[in-house]
């Protein structure tokens, strides 16, 4: 029998499974290879003034943190590949980015600015979710938790100019516009905690905060 109050497991089929696993590691192999070439080649043109060298350590690390948060937690269940995905695609276009000197023409720092934004706000609500009374105030501070680390980027972005990293082409049209791509993420991010997490206080603190990031799904008991 069910256990009672369950929600059933949200099962993919093997085809999409396998799909997710090789776009997986399609992603990863590919940014691996630009943080390898930004640290070789950072002092090349394309590259020099742009803090390669750290971001590079930052794109190889940040590879690790859904693999290593699903080995962390009990009772994980199925591999979060959707998770996964969604982490590493702003990465890769980050790195491919700066690589292949895409970051301006084709406007990738957008598209990066509003997922990194939507994944922060999107994991802070369903971590906050069982811990407040209504979903939606979980939401909230998902998106407030998310906007503040857009700020704080940005913040470390112009301590990095001020240190000698000129070749980021910081502005003030640019700033306001990253800003407001964050607030547009962390938007995207609460509308996930809203549609994800249960109503109810006493389902959302049964069912924890690793369900609706696909880190445990309820079997039957």
């Amino acid at each position: 029998m069910p256990t009672v109050g369950a929600r059933p497991s949200e099962e993919r089929s093997p085809l999409v499974e396998s799909a997710l696993a090789v776009a997986i590691a399609a992603t990863k192999a590919a940014t691996l290879a630009f943080a390898v070439d930004a640290f070789v080649n950072a002092d090349t043109p394309r590259l020099r003034g742009k803090a390669i060298r750290t971001r590079a350590f930052g794109y190889a690390g940040a590879l690790l943190v859904v693999p290593v948060l699903w080995w962390l937690v009990p009772d994980r269940g199925r591999y979060p590949r959707a998770l996964d995905l969604a982490v590493t695609i702003p990465l890769l276009l980050d790195a491919g980015g700066n690589a292949l000197g895409l970051y301006e023409e084709a406007h990738i720092d957008d598209a990066v600015h509003v997922a990194n934004s939507a994944i922060v706000s999107g994991v802070a609500g369903a971590l906050f979710a069982p811990r407040v009374d209504e979903r939606w105030q979980a939401a909230l501070i998902g998106a407030g938790v998310s906007i503040t680390a857009e700020a704080a980027w940005e913040l470390a972005e112009y301590g990095a100019m001020r240190l000698g990293a000129d070749g980021m082409d910081l502005t003030y049209d640019d700033t306001m516009a990253d800003l407001a791509e964050g607030f547009l993420g962390a938007a995207i991010g609460a509308l996930f905690t809203l549609t994800r997490v249960p109503r109810g206080r006493t389902a959302r603190r049964r069912r924890g905060w690793r369900e609706p990031l696909g880190l445990r799904n309820e079997r039957p008991g």
